[in-house]
């Protein structure tokens, strides 16, 4: 068995990436009515839960095994980053059931101590994150990428499971901690986006792993999902459906070119790396900007924009087939990566 010190936070991506396409069989499922795609999509459920069980395990077995990691780890940016997926595949796992069985009010509870623990835990995360970049030296010149996004778009990701929250008494505090969602990532993604990008023209060509270059996807999508949330829920902060739908078609715009450029960038590179669990940096952030083209498709019809919908259509069906097949690929690289961890390890 390989090393456990090599099992960080960044092993949950694993589960966040196989419960995206659990979300994105579901939607497809709503969308073309294949009753087949929501079996797969119940499979993809399961298995996901398989994985975070096996990688909790592994994660906490290294921290009583090895108690420098712990340093190593909340000294890490790309670390403390990556500590927030644990939260948001609980989050994302509530939504799925919740997708997939129905609203139970029996787990209301559970549901709302969920949302509020996980939104709780990272804000949290993020705050910590914006001490250690501002304080920690060195910053190590391959710290700063698009990893240090994750916690905005994990904040933001919580309002999915805050949409079915909001019949609850709790109402006006979910919708304002959307709101706060929103603003702290769409902001930070401006402000971190910059200089991470700016870092990568820099001093990262070479070097850094393609999937990183995508992550940006689900900041700009995410947004929409929670404008448009904004816009079709009464409440103080509603926004009227014509000017969420400049706000988001715009944002969504900036998406397809950030997701058509990381996609031609990491056919030429993916392919030639080392196998390895990066690239399962591709799967989330695919699964929301999916999601997001799905939304706006159905507004624009409902409008009669048809042209317009049936663009966003097929930009939303082509990114659930890439979104398969980078799951696919992720599966493989990651089965490749630890047979070889394992053989290092016995040699």
């Amino acid at each position: 068995m390989p090393k456990l010190e090599i099992f960080g936070s960044e092993w949950f991506t694993i589960t966040l990436g196989t419960f995206a396409l659990s979300i994105s069989m579901y939607h497809l499922n709503a969308i073309f009515g294949y009753h087949y795609l929501r079996y797969i999509g119940l499979v993809f459920l399961y298995l996901g839960i398989t994985f975070f069980i096996a990688t909790i395990v592994v994660w906490i077995a290294r921290t009583f095994l090895d108690h420098k990691v712990i340093w190593n780890d909340w000294n890490s940016l790309n670390r403390i980053s990556f500590t927030t997926v644990i939260p948001l595949s609980a989050s994302v796992f509530n939504v799925l059931l919740i997708s997939y069985y129905g609203f139970n009010e029996l787990y209301l509870n559970l549901y709302l101590i969920n949302y509020f623990a996980d939104f709780t835990a990272i804000l949290i995360m993020s705050f910590f994150l914006g001490y250690k970049l501002y304080t920690k030296s060195p910053v190590h010149t391959n710290e700063i990428s698009y990893a240090l996004l994750i916690p905005p778009v994990a904040l933001s990701s919580n309002a999915l499971l805050g949409l079915y929250l909001f019949r609850t008494e709790y109402f006006s505090t979910i919708i304002f901690m959307t709101v706060m969602g929103i603003g702290m990532a769409l902001l930070l993604f401006l402000f971190i986006g910059i200089m991470a990008f700016a870092s990568y023209i820099r001093d990262l060509k070479s070097n850094v792993t393609s999937p990183m270059l995508v992550l940006p996807v689900g900041v700009s999508s995410i947004i929409v999902i929670n404008i448009l949330i904004l816009a079709t829920t009464k409440s103080i902060f509603q926004i009227a459906m014509s000017q969420a739908m400049l706000i988001s078609v715009m944002l969504w715009a900036f998406e397809l070119w950030n997701f058509v450029v990381a996609m031609m960038i990491g056919l030429k590179k993916v392919f030639r790396e080392p196998a390895s669990i990066s690239i399962w940096g591709y799967t989330f952030p695919i699964a929301i900007f999916s999601i997001s083209s799905f939304q706006l498709e159905s507004i624009l019809m409902e409008y009669h924009y048809s042209i317009a919908g049936d663009f966003l259509y097929y930009v939303g069906l082509a990114a659930s087939i890439i979104l398969i097949i980078a799951w696919i690929y992720a599966i493989t690289s990651t089965a490749i990566f630890l047979t070889h961890m394992n053989k290092m390890h016995l040699a």
